[in-house]
């Protein structure tokens, strides 16, 4: 599994910092990738102003290869560009996990169910 996370600091603790306009926050965007049981096998720190599907690729650009790795569960800021070259260079297959009736939600077909639902994988 893959994901990210901002947070917010001050320029005093190093040179890369940036402004993530999506959550609001100046500061520095950590890149974990983990295993099925939460072990970390990579992780990287870099400017909040870079996208995740570029910041997901330079964590494991600098990383050694795994060759046990074959499937990757990330999120939606993990599409296009990312998803292309981990399947390309690694080898890797990304997967997004979604709600199975989330076409139905949008079209009317059916109502969306209110409160928290637990998607597969996430």
């Amino acid at each position: 599994m893959i994901d990210s996370q901002v947070a917010k600091t001050t320029p005093v603790g190093g040179p890369e910092r940036g402004y993530d306009g999506a959550k609001r926050i100046a500061g520095r965007k950590r890149h974990i990738l983990v295993d099925t049981n939460g072990l970390v096998l990579a992780a990287r720190v870099h400017g909040a102003n870079l996208p995740d599907r570029d910041g997901g690729r330079r964590l494991l650009e600098e990383q050694p290869r795994l060759p046990r790795l074959e499937l990757v569960w990330a999120d939606g800021a993990y599409t296009g560009g990312f998803r292309e070259w981990a399947e390309e260079e690694r080898g890797w297959r990304v997967e997004v996990p979604h709600h199975r009736d989330r076409q139905l939600w949008r079209y009317g077909l059916e109502e969306k169910p209110r409160g928290f639902l637990v998607l597969p994988r996430r």
